[in-house]
This record gives structure tokens, C-alpha cells and sequence, in this order.
């Protein structure tokens, strides 16, 4: 018996390529479920982890409605006091993942790596608590914090005169203190004080020219977003601190 050959019509061919484009899209929006999100915590908050919210609620198919005066937050079932949530130096909101709970979702833990698995029916992803680490660059008087390959904050900084400021690789703490005084330079007011390496700490001070201006010390400003507070919140004593000159 001879199968007799039919001629693919120009219906046909259209219907292969449209099949093939939609298995493309759903190969791609599998990976993008799949990509795990990294969680921003604080040192200030031990246990806690945060999510970006517009991440979270985009992740979960979720709409975010403030109310007209912005006191007020809306995420799927739940209506949060816009003050409950967190905020990067940029703006970024942040929502606790027992907030997410409360909205509707599910979580459950990995007991092997401590990855959160969050659902919400057919739609989840995977959040992950990444490592920290500070970038210091003395030439650009920059200053850069990291959270795996989350950039939480950037800042510009007053570093020491006359290269007062050492270039290396350093961790935080063990020293920290919401307002240490300066035992060297007459009791100077130094707020959100980090140690880094003996008597040179990443603080607060009122005035961060975007040049070196200090002792030796790492400044960041107090005002806007208070960056120097947000660094003493969020860094962990043993975050790695890099400084280099250029």
C-alpha cells in the first residue's frame, strides 16, 4: 500500500510556527519562574527577610494599590501601613516575606539550603539569601553595597586627606555603635559607626563634600535617604569591605 504524500499547506506551515514560537515563550517564562529572587536583610532585623515588592507582587501575579495619601498599602488581600515597609536608599520598597504570608502565599523552607519556595496557586519563585559585601573606591569617592548581585545602595563618600584612608581587603565590626564619639579628634560625633580596621570606620557626618575630607575615615551623608544609617542597619559584622584606590 502507497501512502499517498500530502503537500503541506500554507495553514500548515503557519500552525508549525506559531506552536513552535509559544513552546520558545513558555520555555522562557518557566526560566524566568525559575530564576531565584535574592532577598535583601538587615543586621538590624537577625531572621527577617525582605523582597522587593513590586518583585514579589510581579512574581505572584499580584497588583500593589496605595491609597491616595500613600499611607496606606494594598498587596492582593492584604492592606499594610505604608511605614511597615522597608526602603533601599533608591526608593525601592520592601515587603517582609511573613507579609507576603499574611497577603495569601504559602512559604516553605529548604532545610538544606534555606531557600524559600513562595506560591501562590500556579505561579512561585524562589528566594534565595545571597552573600553581602561592601565596594569602596577612593578615586571615585564612591561607596557600593552589595547582596549577591543586588546593588542596595550607592553613595558617595568624604574619604581621608592625603590618602589617610588604607586601601585593602577589610570586614566589618567587630566595633559598631549608633553614635560613637572619636577618641583621637576631641570627641567628634560619629553616627552609625562601623569598624573596619582599627581606628578607620565607615560613619555618618553632616558634611560629605564629594572629595577626601576626613581624617581617614569613610563619611557618608545623614541626609536624603540617610545612607550611613542604612549601611549600619543592613551590614553584618564580618562582611567583606574592599577599598582600593581607583
Amino acid at each position: 500500500m502507497v501512502v499517498p504524500f500530502i503537500q503541506p499547506t500554507v495553514k500548515h506551515h503557519r500552525f508549525v510556527i506559531a506552536w513552535s514560537l509559544s513552546l520558545i515563550l513558555l520555555s522562557q517564562v518557566a526560566a524566568l519562574a525559575e530564576a531565584p529572587v535574592e532577598a535583601v536583610t538587615f543586621a538590624a532585623e537577625p531572621g527577617i527577610h525582605y523582597v522587593p515588592l513590586n518583585e514579589a507582587a510581579q512574581q505572584l501575579h499580584w497588583e500593589v494599590q496605595p491609597d491616595e495619601d500613600g499611607h496606606y498599602i494594598q498587596i492582593h488581600e492584604l492592606i499594610l501601613p505604608a511605614k511597615s515597609l522597608r526602603s533601599l536608599p533608591d526608593d525601592t520598597k520592601l515587603i517582609r516575606t511573613g507579609d507576603l504570608q499574611l497577603a495569601g502565599a504559602t512559604i516553605s523552607v529548604d532545610a538544606e539550603d534555606g531557600r524559600m519556595n513562595i506560591r501562590k496557586g500556579f505561579h512561585r519563585f524562589t528566594l534565595i539569601t545571597s552573600p553581602k559585601r561592601v565596594e569602596v573606591n577612593l578615586q571615585q569617592q564612591q561607596l557600593k553595597c552589595w547582596q549577591g548581585s543586588r546593588l542596595v545602595m550607592q553613595s558617595r563618600i568624604s574619604s581621608g586627606r592625603g590618602g589617610a584612608t588604607p586601601a585593602g581587603n577589610f570586614i566589618a565590626g567587630p566595633y559598631r555603635s549608633r553614635m560613637h564619639f572619636s577618641k583621637l579628634y576631641k570627641n567628634a560625633p560619629m553616627p552609625w559607626s562601623v569598624q573596619i580596621y582599627g581606628h578607620v570606620f565607615i560613619h555618618g557626618f553632616t558634611s560629605v563634600p564629594n572629595y577626601p575630607a576626613s581624617h581617614g575615615c569613610i563619611r557618608l551623608p545623614l541626609d536624603g535617604a540617610n545612607p550611613a544609617r542604612f549601611l549600619y542597619e543592613w551590614i553584618d559584622n564580618g562582611t567583606p569591605v574592599r577599598v582600593t584606590r581607583q
